[in-house]
């Protein structure tokens, strides 16, 4: 499985790939999310958990310590 994710971000890596995929997916192909104005966030860097009050964004990560 962890070939496949990585093959899988490193093609959704390309803004015009990942556009074109959202676009199809949540606007019936109509294009609102424009490539040249995406830019690329680590996943893994921050989140927002839900029913946070505080609104204070925490660090995340996808590894076991």
């Amino acid at each position: 499985m962890g070939r496949i994710d990585v093959l899988t971000k490193e093609y959704m890596s390309d803004n015009e790939v990942f556009a074109d995929a959202f676009n199809y997916f949540l606007y019936d192909g109509r294009q609102v999310i424009r490539p040249g104005r995406l830019r690329e966030l680590d996943t893994t860097e921050i989140a927002i958990p839900f029913g946070n009050r505080k609104e204070e964004a925490v660090q995340r990560s996808s590894g076991t310590c």
